[in-house]
């Protein structure tokens, strides 16, 4: 049975009040509206599109239909069921974390210890919650928690390659730059390192090489359309220094093989008013007038603005300490927690659909305490999810991405 590990469980456990867990960002999508929400989807649910043209005519006194053909096409959610499941011996768990709630010759630890078990609820619930958020948006290829069997692509994933989106790349000089060689260390060469700096987040793509990303573990992942944090090393090289996904468990990015070549896509301080302007003016202004209008940017960005705000205000009081606001021109910048980078998406929250079987379904995990049904001194908890993601209108999304 799977057990939890713990480095230092002496000290710890007699120490700690409290429990100590990794920080994590809200998966909050639905909350913000962002998403429009369909409830009671048990099986495919249809959603129609009609559209049709407007014409003027001459007055008449006898109807005269303007010969038009309304056009009427569908979109699908096609619901996903899966599960998460989890067993736990808890008795192993009281003797290291809670040794000082117990009794002295006691050793109070045969029933479930209740401080403990929902502290643990929780953090599995808050991770359901991310890893849901992360499959919604990026699909489950880019999401490693999911491991079912179901197709599921996601929400960017699917705009990406829709025809009729308003689709912008990343390749002019100001966000993009030839790499000569990427080593096995996971230090990149280009021909200048001045447009860049520390903390940055750079999108590889176009690699001509065989290198891995063995960050959790071997064989690897191509390094192929993965973005990476990055160190500044010189004045031409620069050093992958996390996988972007990586962001919850700040594990280090590991690297095998080499490649030749490859193309580094980023915005940061240097270049996002230039991209936030580019896009601004490229936005349907029918869209972009509605209230429900967002465009949605992964935290890099936010932080590259933010930056740029400050750099930007000369002479200003506080410039670089009080909090930025986050729209640009007045059209919303909604930063995503968990999401692809390098992208922005403009999009109407009328025009992104979640479908649902029970909203509360991603927020419940249920326990049992299994000790009173088989004397097994476990418990057992458990959260099964229906979900389903798509669009309706594709020529009124705008997508920019790497």
């Amino acid at each position: 049975m799977a057990q939890f590990t713990f480095t230092n469980n002496t000290y710890a456990g007699e120490a700690l009040a409290g429990f100590m867990a990794s920080t994590l960002l809200e998966a909050d999508s639905v909350k913000r509206g962002l998403l429009t929400v369909i409830n009671d989807v048990k099986s495919r649910k249809v959603i129609l599109d009609v559209d049709d043209d407007v014409i003027l005519q001459d007055p008449s006194g006898l109807f005269n239909d303007q010969g038009t053909t309304a056009s009427q096409t569908e979109s699908y959610l096609d619901p996903v069921i899966y599960e998460f499941m989890k067993q736990e011996q808890w008795d192993k768990l009281a003797q290291s974390w809670e040794a000082q709630s117990l009794k002295p010759g006691a050793f109070m630890d045969y029933e479930g210890v209740v401080d403990l078990s929902d502290f643990m609820v929780q953090r599995y619930l808050t991770k359901i919650q991310i890893a849901n958020e992360r499959l919604y948006w990026l699909g489950k290829a880019s999401t490693k928690e999911a491991t079912f069997t179901a197709a599921f692509p996601g929400l960017l994933p699917t705009i990406a390659t829709a025809s009729g989106v308003y689709k912008v790349g990343l390749g002019k000089a100001a966000t993009s730059m030839a790499a000569t060689a990427i080593s096995a260390l996971g230090v990149v060469t280009v021909s200048s390192t001045a447009t860049l700096s520390d903390g940055d987040v750079v999108t590889i793509t176009g690699v001509t090489g065989t290198s891995k990303d063995t960050t959790n573990g071997t064989p690897g992942i191509d390094v192929q359309g993965q973005s990476y944090f990055i160190q500044v090393l010189s004045a031409t090289t620069f050093k992958l220094v996390r996988n972007y996904n990586e962001v919850n468990t700040r594990k280090p990015a590991t690297f095998s093989s080499t490649s030749a070549a490859a193309t580094v896509s980023y915005i940061n301080a240097s270049n996002v008013l230039d991209v936030l302007t580019g896009v601004y003016a490229q936005l349907d202004p029918a869209d972009r007038s509605q209230e429900d209008f967002n465009l949605q940017i992964p935290f890099h960005v936010g932080y590259a603005y933010a930056q740029a705000q400050a750099n930007k205000a000369v002479n200003v009081l506080n410039a670089f300490t009080d909090t930025k606001k986050m729209d640009y021109l007045g059209v919303p910048l909604q930063l995503m927690n968990h999401w692809q980078a390098n992208t922005i998406l403009g999009a109407r929250s009328s025009n992104l659909f979640l479908g649902v079987d029970l909203l509360g379904d991603a927020s419940e995990l249920s326990t049992v305490y299994m000790k009173p049904y088989t004397n097994d001194n476990i418990v057992r908890m458990k959260a099964r999810m229906k979900a389903a993601v798509n669009f309706k209108f594709a020529n009124e999304l705008f997508y920019l991405s790497a």
